[in-house]
């Protein structure tokens, strides 16, 4: 298997159901008028349970960026050959090297985001990552601030409030708040940081999470890792 391509996942669109005509009413038809039946339940008139995210609702919500992106969607094919065809349909998540020099940012140290950029790829095969509105608060280019949670499964997180961790120039730890808390509060005690996301995950995870990592082709977090890099999202986190 071959680590070093990638896709943009697009859920295949699911058929529309037939629709049954309905017969002619025999009372209708001798022009008695049919008294009306409320039904007692709509269970059966509904086949998606509220809540639950279908695998279409893309299409549903944006259909404009699935109808361009569906011609390219679920192909693998090199990472370079990715941005160009993305570029193409319009799609250019890639900003130049200098791009930040051009509008407002809070400012990263870069050093530090090429080393989060690493440590986000070696756990990529089991960690869903987030964007923080708290990087703003701590507003220092030394320490940057993301969402980390276990995933062992493909599934949105959109909805999901996952606990923050934050990186310095030496260690990283979990935070003791999440993205919705109130104010900003570093962890408490000393315990809950590491020197590398790695160590972090080692012991705050699942087992299962750590194998994960160990069994991770090292051309597959290069992957990560550069895709990342090309699309900078830290930079204006």
């Amino acid at each position: 298997m071959k680590y070093d391509k990638v896709a943009v996942f697009l859920p295949p669109r699911k058929p529309e159901a037939p629709v049954e005509e309905k017969p002619t009413s025999l009372l209708g038809a001798k022009g008695i008028k049919p008294s009306v039946v409320q039904p007692t339940s709509t269970s059966s008139l509904s086949t998606s349970r509220p809540g639950v995210d279908d695998g279409d609702d893309i299409y549903k919500k944006n259909p404009t960026f699935a109808a361009i992106i569906e011609p390219i969607a679920n192909k693998f094919m090199p990472l370079k050959e990715l941005i160009e065809k993305l570029r193409l349909l319009g799609l250019n998540v890639f900003p130049e090297p200098d791009s930040d020099s051009y509008v407002s940012v809070i400012n990263k140290n870069h050093k530090l985001e090429w080393w989060v950029y690493n440590q986000m790829a070696v756990t990529s095969s089991c960690t869903a990552f987030s964007y923080s509105h708290w990087n703003a608060f701590v507003n220092d280019e030394m320490k940057i601030v993301i969402g980390c949670k276990e995933q062992l499964v493909d599934q949105s997180t959109r909805d999901d409030d996952p606990r923050c961790i934050i990186f310095t120039s030496e260690l990283v730890g979990f935070t003791d708040i999440c993205e919705s808390s109130q104010e900003f509060v570093e962890a408490s005690t000393f315990t809950d940081y590491h020197a590398e996301l790695f160590h972090l995950v080692r012991e705050k995870f699942s087992s299962e999470a750590f194998a994960r990592i160990m069994d991770a082709s090292p051309l597959f977090i290069e992957t990560v890792n550069q895709l990342l890099l090309s699309i900078k999202p830290l930079t204006y986190a």
